[in-house]
């Protein structure tokens, strides 16, 4: 990603991409021109999570765009390069797609979470962007593991002529489908995690001066203690010990 500013980072062993700017409009176009394109958005439980995960980290490795999802990811980037770098959260590159994906008709489609979601996050995005087509739904059955997609599965997403594929499987599931399944779709891909229950209005997203603050992991946390409660302490923990080792004296 040349334009607007995007530089690559590595962040723990894994690059990403720095951006210094938040024209989500203006990013969208960048990743429009590539005709297929995997994209991640990377926060602190993701980053860390590919640490003791090498099959996560080999996706990560193999992804062409992965953006800072949240302050603490885009504040290591900027340790580490000395560049102001901004943070791109998956549901704000989503609606921002979805925009122009309406202005230039161009199709999109969702895999991940349940019936009522997916019915919800089409109903609104539709409400919100009123020429957007969307071609291709689906709801992969709950199960634990990585989620296998057969021939005809991934045919019937070729034959629906998106040009836009989003993924909300959940960490580190989406990132693994996408990296095993990229080549033979014709379409980018985004993994975009919480954003389809964000936009649904299945569960409500962290107030913006939370988000402006790195304090949406607490908005999570007290919203869904027993889930999130170990995710943040291991993963944040984890997160800012390896940040002191690495990071100190940086400029």
């Amino acid at each position: 990603m040349p334009e607007l500013a995007s530089h690559p980072v590595t962040t723990f062993g894994i690059q990403t991409t720095l951006v210094e700017t938040r024209d989500f409009a203006g990013l969208a176009t960048v990743l429009a021109n590539s005709p297929y394109l995997s994209v991640y958005f990377c926060n602190v439980h993701m980053l860390m999570l590919a640490q003791e995960d090498p099959v996560l980290h080999e996706a990560m490795r193999s992804a062409d765009v992965i953006f800072a999802d949240g302050v603490p990811v885009a504040w290591l980037q900027g340790r580490l390069s000395g560049k102001d770098a901004k943070v791109i959260r998956g549901y704000e590159m989503m609606l921002a797609i979805c925009e122009r994906a309406a202005r230039h008709r161009e199709k999109v489609g969702f895999i991940g979470s349940t019936q009522n979601v997916m019915d919800g996050l089409v109903t609104n995005l539709r409400e919100r962007f009123q020429d957007l087509e969307v071609s291709f739904q689906y709801c992969p059955p709950v199960m634990d593991g990585d989620l296998t997609s057969t021939h005809a599965e991934l045919a019937s997403i070729k034959d629906s002529g998106i040009e836009w594929l989003f993924v909300g499987l959940g960490c580190p599931k989406q990132e693994k489908w996408i990296t095993k399944h990229i080549n033979e779709l014709d379409c980018k891909v985004l993994g975009v995690g919480a954003a389809f229950d964000w936009i649904s209005g299945n569960i409500s997203k962290p107030p913006a001066w939370m988000e402006r603050f790195a304090l949406a992991w607490l908005y999570r946390l007290l919203q869904n203690p027993s889930k999130m409660w170990q995710r943040y302490l291991i993963y944040n923990s984890r997160f800012i010990a390896k940040a002191i080792r690495e990071v100190p004296g940086r400029k």
